[in-house]
């Protein structure tokens, strides 16, 4: 297959099949065809390209999912620019860092963001223009006071005279489109630090891309209907709605909170999510029946009846969820790889895999483990640098050019790859045991009264942990009008979450059961600065403020 951008697979699509739907957006699902998503896409491109925008301008998103995402990002690989996403759950600082670390020259984003934004942008000199896609008319521009705010309504009506004057198409502008164009800096969570920005070519992800359609492409269905909420600012987002733009999917735009709830009625053949999304599935499925028949056909009606086509990504997905879906003739696939990898290294198979591990590597990847068990990578999908930071970057790379992915893993005799955890946050037992934290604490993710668990005993000769619980499921359970802050330290929830430690404890080894216990009234989250803007937890945040406490549970 030679390597075909997937903006000039988005181009093709929209030529030959103008009156498809490539989007339904709500309300009433709304359609929106593959020709009016080029014609807005072609428009931007040449508003884009008349402001100065081009070859290497940084230009970040700062907006939830919307068809705007979409055609922003073709028109940026159009004009052969380089897209900065942000979380929107991203705190100020966050922001400010990225759009001044990347050197981000405009910002797309929405009136939600704007007092975010409006706290920054005085310390942020090389922002030239701020475009609003949801602003519609001057006079809630004037109202703004902002004279770097652009009007979307505006900025499209100039892109019609532009192209006019040009008597050209996105065909144009596809054509300079170079392998080696920098097509993304995607900011990795920080989880130790500041993220740092991995920078991927346009060869990096095409290389990729190729890999993942030859592999996956005899699970892919014939009819295309996609029920997409993952964040286009995650790589996974990102990738769906490319891949969507490859592959011709009718696209259904849906949110975290609403996606369950749609997916009986979109009826999607095609469905990408989290670990959470697929056990909250399972588990209310099994609930609704002891009989497995009964069970299987729920599961069925609550995915619409069509799912044929099941990624799961982001972390680990226990093996009892997989194998439920599999007696209901639904596979549900899963890999492994890192936002530097572009991010696909390994991944299970239609008729070749194993539920016990994350598949095996991809066709132009190489795999291999370091001695102590490390991944390493090499392939044409590894990224090129972190932007800015060269010591970072050679840190990530061994002197035969590997990849160090800083995950621990082991090969099977079949070739297939098994995660075994992080490096830098294996727990080291005064014992000598070595132990991932992410393992134990990955069997307590649909646990409904623990919210949070985080191991804890690094030269310790057992582990204790610091949990977070579910606030309303706890005050139910304990049906009490105490406030909740007295009532965690009741004895009666003080038993209750020893037994959910318990059943856990219970499967693992006893160097790796969990001793004991402290339970914090508050959450983990980005606002309090113990999640990244990712939801990945931030381990040495935790430990640094809770040290004193954790260390009280070895007394």
């Amino acid at each position: 297959m030679n390597l075909i951008s997937e903006t000039q697979l988005f181009y093709e699509i929209g030529n030959q099949t103008p009156n498809q739907a490539r989007f339904k957006v709500k309300d009433n699902w709304q359609t929106i065809t593959w020709g009016q998503c080029l014609d807005s896409a072609t428009k931007i491109t040449y508003y884009l390209s008349e402001i100065g925008v081009g070859l290497e301008t940084k230009v970040a998103i700062f907006a939830k999912n919307q068809l705007e995402w979409s055609y922003f990002d073709t028109a940026l690989h159009a004009v052969r620019a380089i897209l900065v996403p942000i979380y929107t759950s991203s705190t100020p600082e966050q922001v400010q860092y990225i759009l001044a670390h990347s050197n981000a020259e405009i910002i797309v984003t929405e009136l939600e963001r704007l007092p975010t934004l409006f706290k920054i942008l005085p310390t942020l000199p090389l922002i030239k223009k701020v475009i609003v896609i949801d602003l519609t008319n001057e006079e809630q521009l004037s109202q703004l006071n902002e004279s770097k705010l652009e009007i979307s309504n505006l900025f499209i009506s100039l892109a019609t005279i532009y192209q006019q004057q040009l008597g050209a198409d996105l065909q144009f502008f596809i054509d300079k489109i170079q392998p080696d164009d920098t097509s993304a800096i995607l900011y990795t969570s920080g989880t130790t630090g500041n993220p740092k920005g991995v920078v991927l070519t346009r060869h990096n992800l095409q290389t990729n891309s190729e890999d993942w359609i030859d592999v996956l492409s005899d699970l892919m269905p014939t009819v295309r209907v996609d029920l997409l909420w993952l964040p286009m600012s995650h790589i996974f987002g990102w990738g769906e709605m490319g891949l969507g733009n490859m592959l011709g999917f009718t696209t259904y735009l849906t949110t975290h909170l609403e996606v369950l709830n749609d997916m009986p009625h979109v009826k999607p053949t095609v469905f990408m999510s989290v670990p959470a999304y697929w056990e909250k599935l399972y588990l209310d499925a099994k609930s609704y029946s002891t009989q497995e028949t009964a069970q299987l056909e729920k599961l069925h009606e609550l995915t619409g009846g069509r799912l044929q086509f099941c990624l799961s990504g982001g972390a680990g997905l226990k093996r009892e969820v997989k194998e439920f879906f599999y007696a209901a003739d639904l596979l549900i696939i899963e890999g492994y790889g890192l936002t530097e990898c572009s991010p696909t290294l390994t991944m299970n198979r239609k008729n070749d895999f194993d539920f016990d591990t994350v598949g095996k590597p991809f066709p132009k990847v190489q795999l291999k483990l370091a001695q102590d068990g490390e991944i390493l990578a090499k392939g044409p999908n590894i990224f090129k640098e972190y932007y800015k930071n060269q010591s970072a970057t050679d840190d990530s790379f061994d002197v035969e050019g590997w990849f160090k992915t800083g995950d621990l893993g082991e090969l099977t005799t079949q070739g297939f790859l098994t995660i075994k955890g992080r490096k830098k946050e294996i727990i080291v037992t005064t014992g000598g045991k070595n132990i991932s934290p992410q393992l134990i604490e990955a069997q307590f993710k649909d646990d409904p009264y623990i919210e949070h668990i985080v191991l804890y005993g690094n030269e310790r000769k057992y582990l204790t942990a610091l949990v977070t619980l579910q606030e309303a499921n706890i005050k139910d359970y304990a049906a009490e009008n105490e406030d909740y802050a007295t009532l965690i330290n009741s004895q009666q929830v003080q038993t209750l979450i020893q037994q959910r430690i318990e059943i856990v404890n219970n499967n693992l080894a006893s160097y790796e059961t969990i001793k004991k216990f402290m339970i914090y009234a508050g959450h983990l989250t980005v606002e309090t600065g113990f999640l990244t803007a990712s939801l990945k937890l931030k381990r040495n945040k935790v430990y640094e403020v809770f040290k004193k406490q954790l260390d009280e549970l070895y007394k």
